[in-house]
């Protein structure tokens, strides 16, 4: 099985062709690099700054929320419990490495901000092409200097990153509840605004508005495809307007395991418990509970088979109206942008301090036209703010008009 995914990943990648036909090209060189994420407490936000900043590494935070089941016992003796969803103020870190360092990087960050510890964070890395100024360069060496202790940590491979931009205000909070019933993740929760040019119009007489929730979720790879299926009837995807999925690959990380809080009632928690047999097990492959029943259910064919891209901007405010549009004149719908503040390292001092990120899923087939008409537009040779991301996307779901 794993041998045909091989083959199969070796026959097209959408961000492979970007970056062949951009080599050819001459004009614009894409760096290979890793994007590594880390959704922390808000409360250990310094504390991971300070960490990126003593390595020289430049990262763009934006603010969330995670949400988890809080469970307490019945009033008056009663028996049973009472599960309500809580929500905890989260900060997204996002950040570029070369790939031969992001294993390193992501290991002492898990120690630094002790991550091995449930509750406090997840951390995940993912390959892309990177168009900027300059390409990463952390100072690796200065990790040695940092206060960080030693524990026997399972980096998790195969795991996909989903991705549900959501129209409906309370969205979000259903299909969290869903992920968590399931035992998928935390689920972690953003807002944006869209950018598809539809948000602007009617849609049967019912305006969508431009303010979005976008659920974020970490699930094994093998579950993907079942789970996103399952989203879309939960959430009514399959319906205009009622938002898009997708999902992207993600190369390892290690994921914060603490779905419930409240009274413990045995010596392990279900979370310590699964994170000592993903250890055993050296994965989450054992995991795999979705059925052949959902992989056949009725939105089986809303799937889009074929491969998709991501292709996200980071630039000023200003400039990512422009790029914006020139993407809606290719055929890019389906945009979300989301406010961004850069977290500078020391020899950076001309960097605004807000900015905006802008992600698109994008048909594989206009993915080489909507990366020429950014760099057409883009100011990346003589800014450093820029940057374009391209990432491949397996598995995409937007609802045709």
């Amino acid at each position: 099985m794993s041998s045909e995914n091989t083959t199969k990943e070796k026959v097209f990648s959408p961000s492979r062709t970007v970056w062949r036909t951009q080599m050819a090209k001459g004009i614009y060189t894409p760096h290979r690099v890793s994007r590594i994420t880390c959704i922390i407490n808000q409360l250990l936000s310094d504390k991971v700054t300070y960490f990126l900043q003593k390595i020289g590494i430049t990262a763009y935070t934006e603010s969330g929320r995670t949400v988890r089941e809080f469970i307490k016992p019945r009033s008056l003796g009663l028996p049973g419990d009472i599960k309500q969803l809580q929500s905890s103020p989260v900060v997204i870190f996002r950040f570029t490495v070369p790939r031969e360092s992001s294993y390193s990087v992501i290991e002492a960050l898990i120690e630094y901000a002790e991550l091995y510890i449930p509750g406090r964070g997840t951390i995940f890395s993912q390959d892309l092409m990177e168009f900027s100024k300059e390409p990463p360069a952390p100072n690796l060496g200065a990790m040695v200097n940092l206060d960080m202790g030693t524990h026997d940590l399972t980096i998790l491979n195969n795991l996909a990153y989903v991705i549900c931009v959501l129209s409906n205000p309370g969205s979000g909070e259903m299909l969290a509840k869903i992920a968590l019933e399931l035992g998928v993740c935390v689920p972690l929760i953003t807002s944006g605004t869209g950018n598809d040019i539809r948000d602007q119009l009617g849609l049967i007489r019912i305006t969508i508005p431009p303010e979005k929730e976008i659920v974020h979720l970490i699930m094994p790879e093998q579950d993907s495809n079942s789970i996103i299926r399952l989203l879309i009837e939960q959430g009514r995807l399959d319906k205009p307007g009622r938002g898009f999925i997708y999902h992207t690959p993600v190369s390892f990380g290690f994921i914060d395991t603490r779905l419930r809080i409240g009274k413990q009632k045995y010596a392990a928690s279900i979370e310590q418990i699964i994170a000592a047999i993903d250890q055993l097990k050296a994965g989450t492959n054992w995991r795999k509970r979705l059925d052949a029943e959902i992989e056949e259910n009725k939105v089986n064919s809303s799937i889009l088979p074929q491969d998709n891209c991501e292709i996200s901007i980071v630039s000023d405010e200003e400039r990512i109206d422009v790029l914006r549009e020139a993407c809606l004149q290719v055929g890019a719908t389906g945009a979300v942008t989301s406010r961004i503040v850069p977290q500078l390292n020391e020899k950076e001092s001309d960097v605004p301090l807000s900015l905006i990120r802008s992600a698109i899923s994008v048909p594989a087939n206009i993915t080489n036209e909507v990366v020429d008409v950014l760099l057409d537009n883009t100011t990346i040779k003589e800014n450093a703010t820029d940057r374009i991301h391209v990432l491949d996307s397996p598995a995409a779901y937007i609802q045709s008009l």
